[in-house]
């Protein structure tokens, strides 16, 4: 049942009262199911019951607790209570939106203060770029003769640990093969080509153990060195 059949069953249902009281009981409800809004119709239908039940109470008339005939006219006791939800509800909805409407302000303020805060960002670096553009290259060329440096250093000691051991292998096969020939001297030769080897393979694994733990905090390091003054000016935003 719609709003529409609700007051027209409840004229039919009044058709034994006096015009004026008739009229003034339809236009009551009418304006209540005005003031509540399409949205809330059938909630409104729900709260008053039957168009049976609405016809009692206002043929009851002032014998009913639930309604009386006031100088304003007949009015539904029953109904100011949930005028006042209504009206509650409405007051909390708006006051949500201007709520809404605030932090929506606040966050363009906070976006606008970000936008000059990067402007200023920018002026600075363009009107200090005559030092910072030197002193960068300088950071830059000291970080990178400094890998230069490390990585000579890593190669140089591949390569001699290489060399080493193929020295050691010549000197251990040369020996070998003077053992027949002159037994002391290939003894010799022999001798101090498995300390050569041994010397190599030592360097090798030296090499191995830089490359494995000291090469990865060198670089963890100079990486850290240069996200410094990004890092610092991300906690300072």
């Amino acid at each position: 049942m719609n709003r529409t059949e609700f007051m027209e069953r409840l004229e039919r249902l009044l058709w034994n009262i006096s015009d004026s009281e008739r009229e003034e009981a339809l236009q009551y409800y009418n304006d209540y199911f005005d003031d509540a809004g399409e949205e809330n119709e059938a909630k409104v239908i729900e709260e008053l019951g039957s168009p049976d039940q609405v016809a009692r109470k206002i043929k009851a008339g002032c014998s009913d607790s639930a309604s009386e005939y006031s100088e304003q006219g007949y009015e539904d006791t029953r109904f100011r209570t949930a005028q006042e939800v209504i009206s509650k509800e409405e007051a909390e909805r708006a006051q949500a939106n201007g709520g809404s409407g605030r932090a929506d302000m606040n966050h363009r303020r906070s976006s606008e203060a970000n936008t000059w805060k990067v402007i200023a960002i920018i002026l600075l670096c363009i009107l200090a770029s005559p030092i910072i553009i030197p002193i960068g290259a300088a950071i830059f060329a000291a970080i990178a003769a400094v890998v230069l440096g490390i990585g000579g250093v890593c190669i140089g000691i591949v390569v001699a640990g290489f060399t080493i051991l193929i020295v050691g292998i010549v000197l251990i096969g040369t020996g070998i093969a003077e053992i027949f020939v002159t037994p002391a001297v290939g003894l010799a030769l022999t001798g101090v080509g498995c300390l050569i080897f041994a010397l190599g393979i030592l360097l090798s694994l030296f090499t191995i153990w830089c490359c494995v733990k000291i090469l990865p905090w060198l670089i963890r390091g100079i990486v850290g060195l240069v996200s410094y003054p990004f890092r610092k000016a991300g906690a300072n935003k």
